[in-house]
């Protein structure tokens, strides 16, 4: 009776006994210093302070230094000797919690946190030996009461072995039921090994011979034969390092070096030790600020116990980032690895991202990416995903080989332990995994596939702050590894060991296929948290590519030098900035200052890059000239700051003018003929507004109340509803508020319905405006309606300066339209989405993601909405809520309350959006035409040139740059339409050679040679990169 109890609490005592004798570590300096200026182990001390009596320290985010001059006990000689130090925040949360780089004598040897305070000294003591320990400590997030417990002690490695002899068998027995007989015969074996300890007289000699006969006892009961007859975990360390989130980019710096040194300082312990990281943009910070520590897991990625794996720059936000985006993640963060390391990563590693595009499988594939791990699907708020191993299948039918990290704790009916201060529910797994039994056991408890194989991977260390795996983390693997009875055995491997081995079991296997997006059912409100963000990371994007054509177009007809390095400075800050806890909007205040720093660096950059080409060949093309940036032919209205003689054009309400500008050609250029387009008549009042598509009339709340389609003769909007319906709702979630956006938020709803004024801007002939102005509590807020002669897109500009508290702010468009989808367009191609509740899959879908466009059609008609900054939606009963502004509290409480400036438009339609040419549109409203003016007389230039000419309808030109490594061009374009298609590409001129490549730029196929076209056959959804080699001679004109 209570044998299991009784066992705990010998465990308890030699938890204890194995520190024999225990000394305060005195004599500590210490010093508040800034991130900035921190003082480095050899500097002066002088002005340093002791330590406060009650050793009390600790602030915000702040940082502070200790040092001391350690001398060991004569009694410690011949012993094992460690550092401990104690903060009192011991088992919280590591992630906001302190954390300490720890320097012996000028070296860096490890990092010290909540989970880590343990540091060995030495393994046999001399007597009076001294060691110089430095301290640079970060004091977390908010704790303001820290104690500063240093203390120098032995270790008894004899019992500490006995320790954990124990305690492994122990905790795996505490999972089973009594009843059964692997429960009973692993307490009657532990009973007899304890009642082999002599405990009467701690520390004397019938003591320590007892230690070793119950250590003899064990190793014959447990640790002499692996079992090899049941799964098997395959246990890889690792550390999920957030590169911003409770914290700034800077104190990432040092939670990188600190968690990489704690790695190395405990593989020198334990050389079975394997340990995996990704996220080249961390490397990069312990390469520029511990060289030392980077030359260590060089030695170790080249032994094979470091794992270099992940495939992107960072683990970036999958539903935000465009496609070329994460081209580029996997692009730079493949080279990186390749170029430092020597390795190929094969595995898109990302466990923490808030859902996953459909278009990733191609993409992966395409960057030789073969493997996919998350475990994020797990938080789902319904739905579990019913599959754990299986193939992911994108929009266009390429399929991943895919692998959810199931660990989680072990539950039974009789037994339920909780030992992970990680996010739980009923179905959550975990990637900082705790490597102990019940996780262990949980964790192939937890896996679906039990039929295709007998092996799950563990990613274990404590995580999202850093830290990593612990010492006691690996003495359990050591013993787990032999079997206990009722656990599965693990194993030290690598994340690519796993895959490789799941790959071989599965090849002729049944393999569940899961088609589609990764959808989480949770954190929707990063579709819309920090606007600011989601503006730049889409204004950046488009303005990178741009530069890139522009600047390929320089250097082909100027010789002008590529600008590679300000190209590869800006895809970095970029990237960095689209990391899964910044782009999504759900770090604190300081990570958001930095960001608006960095991306006022990337606009500076990009403008000034670009302006210098575009005027460089402006001059060569002389007069007034039109640029396309975008990937398909257009024609529209571009804006010039100067008239200068034309008759043609519209002043608008800004002072600038108006010009239509006919069929310029795709990535390319067009001199400005002073031409009139086909178009009719507008009229506009402040109620009322008449163009050739549409009549649209407001009511007093300046509301559209009538939106009358005069091409297509029907009404758009439901009878007796209003359109552009400004509307706010309370948006307070019960947890993770810059997150979280649930279904309940639509419960209460106030409508912004007290117009200031409504003033006509423009009347034509081109364009009409339409300026309005509400109040709403605190805040004032400014649409202008745009519209146009000669389209049927109407364009609504918001600008607001946004002072409410948890609210959530949509524009409402109820359609008269008969739909129960609608089509959504995501990175390189669209979904459709259901837009009824008939499944609690339809259900978990209230809000949703985005890019450039949507749609909701029935046959024959339907609406698209475009935008230039936006992400969110929603359509239920075929009412479109476009999500502006979400403004939580947790964890930024200034989160959006400050300027706002977006654009989204209304383009109803006959027929189907494919045959509107919507996605043309989208680019067009989101990477306008601009124009450039030159006094030279020109003529070295023809008057109208293109990149590249492609005449599908379905086919968009996205990327013309130089190759990474060779002096060619890149192209990349893609299917958007879902449907086959054979096309044509021309050039301005012969290339020697035009190859088929994949996403990294390797060479394919050769598809033509001394060619000025080229014929490729794209399949739906196809991603197609072509380099262009022109032999190095390239005279165009």
């Amino acid at each position: 009776m209570f044998t299991e109890e009784r066992i705990g609490e010998i465990l308890r005592q030699l938890s204890l006994l194995r520190y024999p004798e225990t000394v305060l570590a005195i004599g500590w300096k210490m010093l508040r210093t800034t991130g900035e200026q921190r003082p480095t182990p050899s500097e002066s001390r002088s002005g340093w302070s002791t330590i406060p009596a009650d050793g009390i320290w600790g602030g915000d985010c702040e940082y502070y230094a200790f040092a001391a001059d350690l001398t060991l006990p004569e009694t410690f000689a011949g012993h094992p000797a460690e550092l401990s130090l104690l903060t009192g925040c011991e088992g919280q949360w590591d992630a906001t919690n302190p954390q300490f780089s720890v320097y012996i004598n000028g070296e860096l040897r490890q990092g010290f946190d909540v989970n880590h305070h343990e540091l060995t000294l030495t393994e046999c003591a001399k007597p009076g030996e001294c060691f110089s320990v430095f301290l640079s400590a970060y004091t977390g997030v908010q704790n303001f009461h820290l104690v500063f417990d240093a203390s120098l002690r032995t270790v008894d490695r004899e019992i500490e072995g006995l320790y954990y002899d124990l305690l492994v068998p122990w905790q795996t027995a505490c999972l089973l039921d009594q009843d059964d007989t692997q429960y009973i015969r692993l307490i009657q074996t532990l009973n007899e090994a304890v009642n082999l300890l002599d405990l009467r007289r701690p520390g004397n000699e019938a003591f320590h011979a007892s230690v070793q006969t119950a250590r003899a006892f064990l190793r014959e009961k447990f640790y002499t034969h692996t079992r090899n007859d049941g799964p098997c975990v395959l246990c890889v360390g690792h550390t999920h390092i957030d590169i911003a989130w409770l914290w700034t980019l800077s104190v990432t710096e040092d939670k990188a070096v600190r968690s990489f040194s704690t790695v190395l300082e405990l593989m020198r312990r334990y050389p079975e030790y394997k340990f995996m990281s990704s996220q080249p943009q961390l490397y990069l910070y312990v390469k520029k600020n511990a060289p030392e520590i980077y030359e260590q897991i060089k030695e170790r990625v080249a032994e094979g116990r470091w794992e270099i794996e992940g495939a992107m720059f960072v683990e970036p936000d999958c539903n935000l980032s465009s496609g070329e985006s994460l081209v580029r993640q996997c692009l730079y963060g493949k080279r990186f690895f390749m170029r430092e390391f020597g390795k190929d990563a094969q595995i898109l590693w990302l466990p923490d991202v808030f859902g996953y595009s459909a278009a990733l499988p191609q993409i992966l594939k395409k960057c030789g990416v073969h493997y996919f791990m998350t475990t994020k699907i797990s938080w789902n708020e319904v739905n579990k995903i019913p599959y754990d191993t299986f193939y992911w299948k994108g929009i266009d039918g390429t399929k991943v080989l895919s692998h959810f990290i199931p660990t989680r704790d072990y539950v039974s009916k009789t037994r339920s332990l909780k030992t992970n201060n990680e996010h739980t529910s009923a179905i959550t797994t975990n990637y900082n995994g705790y490597l102990n039994p019940c996780q262990i056991k949980g964790a192939w408890q937890r896996y679906q596939q039990k039929e295709l194989n007998n092996q799950v991977l563990c990613s274990f260390g404590y995580g999202d702050g850093g830290g990593g795996p612990t010492a006691e983390m690996l003495e359990t693997q050591r013993r787990l590894a032999y079997g206990i009875p009722g656990c599965p055995t693990t194993k030290p491997a690598t994340a690519r060991e796993f895959f490789d081995k799941l790959a071989e079991d599965v090849a002729e296997k049944n393999v569940p296929i899961w088609s589609g997006e990764l959808y989480l059912e949770y954190h929707r409100a990063t579709y819309t948290s920090m606007a600011r963000n989601k503006r730049s990371n889409r204004r950046g994007e488009f303005a990178l590519l741009n530069l890139e054509a522009w600047a390929s177009a320089a250097s082909l007809l100027c010789g002008t030098e590529y600008p590679s390095a300000a190209l590869q400075e800006g895809w970095e800050i970029l990237m960095r900035n689209q990391f899964h806890d910044i782009l999504p909007g759900s770090s604190i205040r300081q990570v958001y200052e930095d960001s608006k720093r960095e991306y006022a660096r990337l606009s500076q950059l990009t403008m000034e890059e670009t302006d210098k080409r575009l005027q460089q060949l402006t001059d060569r093309i002389g007069g007034t000239v039109v640029w396309n940036p975008n990937g398909q032919s257009v024609s529209g209205f571009a804006e010039l700051d100067r008239a200068k003689g034309r008759k043609n054009v519209q002043r608008t309400a800004d002072g600038k003018y108006l010009a239509w500008a006919e069929a310029v050609p795709a990535k390319g250029w067009k001199r400005l003929r002073d031409s009139v387009p086909a178009f009719g008549e507008l009229q506009i009042s402040d109620r009322e507004i008449v163009t050739p598509f549409a009549h649209l009339r407001l009511n007093e709340k300046g509301q559209i109340a009538s939106w009358y389609d005069r091409v297509a003769e029907r009404v758009l909007l439901q009878h007796g509803k209003c359109g552009n319906v400004l509307m706010t709702y309370e948006d307070k979630p019960h947890k993770y508020d810059n997150w979280n956006l649930f279904d309940y938020y639509r419960e209460k709803a106030w409508a912004i319905e007290t117009l200031l004024s409504a003033e006509v801007l423009e009347t034509g002939p081109y364009r009409c405006a339409l300026r309005l102005r509400w109040r709403y509590l605190d805040t004032e807020i400014q649409e202008t309606i745009y519209a146009y002669c000669n389209t049927p897109r109407v364009d609504f500009v918001f600008d607001t300066d946004w002072k409410e508290d948890q609210l959530f702010l949509k524009a409402l468009f109820p359609l008269e339209l008969n739909s129960t989808e609608a089509t959504y367009e995501i990175q390189y191609g669209n979904v459709k989405r259901p837009t009824v509740r008939n499944t609690s899959w339809d259900q978990a879908k209230f809000e949703v993601c985005y890019h450039k466009w949507m749609d909701v059609s029935e046959g024959g008609y339907g609406a698209a909405f475009l935008n230039d900054c936006k992400y969110g939606v929603s359509v239920e009963e075929n009412t479109v809520g476009l999500s502006l502004i979400k403004c939580g509290r947790y964890p930024n409480p200034s989160a959006d309350r400050e300027p706002h400036h977006a654009v989204y438009s209304v383009y109803p339609h006959m027929g189907t959006w494919q045959e509107t040419g919507i996605v043309k549109e989208a680019y067009a409203l989101n990477n306008p035409m601009v124009v450039l003016y030159s006094e030279n007389a020109g003529g070295e230039l023809p008057e109208e040139y293109a990149l590249v000419r492609c005449d599908a309808r379905n086919v968009m030109v996205d990327v013309c740059k130089k190759a990474e490594d060779r002096d060619t061009q890149i192209l990349r374009l893609y299917e958007f339409e879902n449907c086959r298609t054979k096309t044509q590409l021309r050039f301005p001129q012969k290339v020697a050679q035009v190859w088929l490549c994949d996403m990294l730029e390797n060479r394919q196929r050769l598809l033509a040679e001394e060619t000025d076209s080229v014929e490729i056959e794209l399949a739906p959804f196809e991603i197609c990169t072509l380099e262009l080699d022109r032999g190095g001679n390239y005279e165009a004109f």
